[in-house]
């Protein structure tokens, strides 16, 4: 056998030996605890506006069935303003280059929420050439319900 193949295989070894395992449930968790956070910013920044009946807010239940962690339930966010609506659906806690993803969808567009280390969301400017993203907050919300929805 090759011996940089080798080398790998046995390093592996000794980390499985080491205990170094992953804990799928408490990354679940984690995730349903960030989206649940994420929902939770969003009626903040739309508080005035749900006061005034300028937007209604609904939870639908979905389950996501995922490799290792297997399936789980999680909760669609749907904004309904003026006769649109916009639905941050969740995708996964297994997702490349970050620790979980939630579509923005509207009669326009979509638009892509990633959960950093942290537990912070960021929006997704570009994935070509390079990755750019841009922290979630009132202002970035506004620029991506803008994107989504008709105006």
């Amino acid at each position: 056998m090759n011996a940089k193949l080798t080398e790998l295989l046995n390093k592996k070894q000794k980390q499985a030996g080491a205990g170094e395992s992953i804990d799928w449930d408490d990354r679940r968790n984690v995730y349903i605890a960030a989206v649940k956070g994420l929902y939770q910013q969003i009626e903040a920044e739309l508080t005035d506006a749900i006061k005034q009946g300028i937007v209604t807010l609904r939870k639908r239940p979905k389950d996501l069935t995922e490799n290792y962690i297997g399936t789980y339930s999680v909760d669609d966010l749907i904004l309904v303003i003026g006769d649109e609506q916009v639905r941050l659906a969740p995708r996964g806690r297994n997702i490349v280059g970050a620790a979980g993803r939630v579509d923005v969808v509207g009669e326009r567009g979509e638009a892509t929420l990633i959960l950093q280390p942290g537990a912070t969301w960021e929006f997704v400017q570009t994935r070509q050439p390079t990755l750019q993203t841009v922290p979630f907050d009132g202002s970035t919300l506004a620029a991506v319900l803008q994107f989504v929805m008709r105006v």
